[in-house]
């Protein structure tokens, strides 16, 4: 049996906070409190690693280019309580109760720095024993370890990540509790059941999606800076509601490095260590084709729920 752990969600901001909101304000995924309501119409967004600017340079660096319209507004850096947040627009603003799914983009979820070191690790080993008690290969056995990257890559390969460039994060569908047990979802037609229960099997939803997701693509290769950095465990946040109104944005860009002056990715090619290749634009480019071809059943009532063979951790 192959366990992965839930996401964790922390509890929405007081009511004094939310009190002028169109929505109840909800983090769907992350590091529980990484998120707080700012000003009507910002969030928050806490710095997890103290002395790491990545993102807030990433952001500055954004509303220059090209990519602007793909990800959330940025406004600036606060330091408060001696903490640092980014403050960025709040995307629910645009939504009335609305439906929403974090997917997380790319062949690689790990920095390269990462996984760098050969060190054989047992406690590795043993977390990969009590995810999936099949997956260690014999020699691995006898050695009872395991590398960082072995076990990253096992990782990658319990969801949709390896194949397809993409795993979906979590979803909340309207007047529903937020779904997060969902890191096993796996293969084409796991994909597709979760994706028709969230947009609810409305085919006007699925093809403005597809839309967006094409300009997506657009703005990313035509992006100066998309094309220059890692993009390494970003998401790409889409929401609707029953007003009509749809988006979606890249967001999550803690983990964008940039590469070696005059070096460029592909975003498409296979990763090899040092060789920087994440397979961000693999996974959309997995989207967009599942998206153009997905059949939901108007009749279909789905339920979104893990596979078989996960249970929450």
């Amino acid at each position: 049996l192959c366990i992965m752990t839930a996401l964790d969600l922390s509890a929405p901001a007081s009511d004094a906070l939310v009190k002028n909101r169109k929505n109840a304000w909800i983090q769907l995924a992350g590091h529980p409190g990484a998120f707080a309501p700012a000003g009507p119409s910002t969030i928050w967004k806490r710095r997890i690693n103290f002395k790491d600017s990545t993102e807030t340079r990433a952001y500055e660096m954004l509303m220059k280019d090209s990519a602007h319209d793909i990800v959330p507004e940025f406004f600036r850096e606060v330091e408060y309580n001696g903490e640092y947040f980014i403050e960025i627009e709040d995307l629910l603003q645009h939504f009335i109760n609305p439906n929403i799914m974090d997917i997380k983009i790319g062949k690689r979820t790990f920095m390269e720095s990462e996984v760098k070191n050969p060190v054989l690790r047992k406690d590795l080993y043993e977390k990969m024993v009590k995810l999936c008690p099949g997956a260690p290969t014999p020699e691995e056995r006898e050695q009872q370890a395991i590398t960082k990257l072995r076990y990253m890559q096992f990782r990658e390969e319990e969801s949709s990540t390896a194949e397809y460039g993409f795993r979906i994060e979590a979803l909340r569908v309207s007047g529903e509790s937020p779904t997060t047990n969902l890191k096993k979802v796996k293969t084409m037609a796991q994909i597709e059941n979760v994706l028709c229960k969230f947009i609810k099997n409305q085919d006007s939803v699925r093809w403005k999606f597809h839309s967006r997701l094409k300009q997506i693509k657009e703005k990313f290769e035509s992006s100066s800076f998309l094309m220059s950095h890692q993009i390494i465990g970003s998401s790409i946040l889409f929401m609707f509601d029953e007003m009509g109104n749809t988006g979606a944005w890249m967001i999550d860009f803690s983990k964008t490095v940039p590469l070696p002056q005059g070096k460029t990715l592909t975003h498409r090619d296979d990763w090899a260590l040092g060789n920087g290749e994440d397979g961000y634009l693999y996974g959309v480019d997995s989207l967009i084709k599942i998206f153009e071809n997905l059949e939901c059943s108007k009749s279909d009532s789905r339920n979104i729920h893990a596979p078989n063979n996960q249970h929450d951790g």
